[in-house]
């Protein structure tokens, strides 16, 4: 089929039998294949040499229609590529060889585009990586990326959607722009997301965990051992985001003065936060063993920072449950994830008296209690008043482990809580 290449063009061809092929009416080789699911891709091809109609066809793809790729920028790049053809030069083989030395399967070329594009355009990049290193690696990471199908994605989605929406929405997003980025690579001419939706809604979680909960993830933390006893520890007595402690680095931490200082770079909102560590959370830091050269505090391979969270709270639940089965429960426990202790102990030190703005400043948020100039001023204000918060969570916290905290006991910590905060 022959058209001249353009938006309106573009935009009103289908594909109802298989894929359309599509050559510009101007500009010869340069061309547009159109998939049945609707995946419109900008192609250039050539004859490579002097073996003029002999000599066999080679395709170079452009990219997938959309941004940046228009009729225009993408007839631009084609009249490039021709031009790299007049001088002798072979660009399809020229990608293929590039092809080859960043590998073939889905992990292989996933690892050239997290350093390629995620770490130059995306500030949230180790998300990106933590979400193929974790879920799609196993699931098809060995897969040469051009036999993924759009079955394959599913699968993988469905499952990351048992255990929470919002992360599957993420995981779709994350793997639908590698796939598209394949396709500008020339990896694949088409997507197997395409036409995949995201299962369902993301809907804010509400789960607070009771004292007899939070107990029970204390002690299978303790139960477990390794680094993941003091991972746990700290993010029930620090109320910090799950990424921000276990990439925690030695040189953040002050076990002298008790005080772990994030870098802006290392936090959600790019901004520096110092976190006061109470006596229980620095001796879990002191418990743990540094490995020699490693700038990270939680490693098991001494380069990177710890990973297999997944795995980690499945060795937590199994540990829950033993210990409920040991204790003639047999109910488990409702489901619960790394982030509710966050807002397990947020809930916790309101429920102490704690001031909201003094909570706020605990959890690093942007916004809060303070607005406007105020919030300013106070950024990094109210150091000795968290200290005073979190110590009195961890009172809270070790009362409950030890069977000691009562309801009393709460109404006389918020009494106390109200004076001092």
């Amino acid at each position: 089929m022959k058209v001249k290449i353009t938006k309106r063009a573009v935009d009103s061809l289908v594909a109802t039998d298989g894929r359309l092929f599509v050559t510009d009416t101007d500009l010869a080789g340069f061309g547009m294949i159109v998939t049945p699911a609707g995946s419109k891709s900008y192609i250039v091809e050539y004859r490579p040499g002097a073996g003029g109609r002999a000599a066999p066809k080679r395709r170079v793809t452009i990219g997938q229609h959309g941004s940046p790729w228009t009729p225009d920028t993408a007839r631009d790049e084609a009249k490039r590529i021709l031009g790299l053809v007049a001088a002798g030069r072979d660009p399809a083989a020229e990608k293929t060889d590039a092809r080859r030395k960043e590998g073939t399967t889905v992990e292989q070329i996933a690892t050239a585009f997290i350093e390629k594009y995620c770490k130059a355009r995306q500030k949230s990049w180790q998300e990106t990586e933590r979400v193929f290193r974790n879920d799609v690696y196993p699931a098809f990471g060995s897969k040469p990326v051009e036999e993924v199908t759009r079955q394959d994605i599913v699968r993988l989605i469905d499952a990351i959607a048992e255990r929470g929406p919002i992360m599957a929405n993420r995981t779709l997003a994350y793997v639908r722009k590698f796939f598209n980025w394949c396709i500008e690579r020339g990896y694949i001419t088409a997507t197997p997301c395409a036409g995949i939706k995201p299962p369902g809604a993301a809907k804010a979680r509400e789960r607070v965990l009771d004292d007899d909960e939070l107990a029970e993830v204390w002690r299978a933390a303790e139960a477990i051992g390794g680094n993941w006893k003091a991972v746990v520890k700290l993010l029930i007595l620090t109320a910090q985001r799950r990424d921000e402690v276990v990439s925690m680095r030695w040189d953040e931490l002050d076990l002298d003065s008790a005080n772990w200082t994030l870098p802006g770079e290392r936090t959600k909102n790019k901004r520096g936060h110092e976190v006061p560590l109470v006596a229980t959370a620095v001796a879990a830091l002191q418990g743990v063993h540094r490995l020699t050269g490693c700038p990270y505090v939680f490693s098991t391979t001494g380069m990177t920072a710890m990973s297999g969270l997944s795995r980690a709270k499945s060795r937590l639940d199994a540990a829950i449950a033993e210990a409920r089965a040991k204790a003639g429960n047999a109910e488990p426990m409702p489901g619960w994830t790394f982030h509710d202790l966050r807002r397990t102990a947020t809930t916790g030190m309101a429920r102490l008296g704690i001031h909201p703005h003094v909570a706020d400043a605990i959890l690093n948020h942007k916004t809060g209690a303070i607005q406007g100039v105020a919030a300013t001023y106070n950024r990094f204000g109210y150091l000795e008043e968290r200290r005073r918060a979190l110590e009195a969570w961890e009172r809270h916290v070790m009362g409950v482990i030890e069977g000691r905290t009562t309801a009393g006991n709460v109404v006389k910590l918020a009494e106390s809580g109200r004076k001092r905060g």
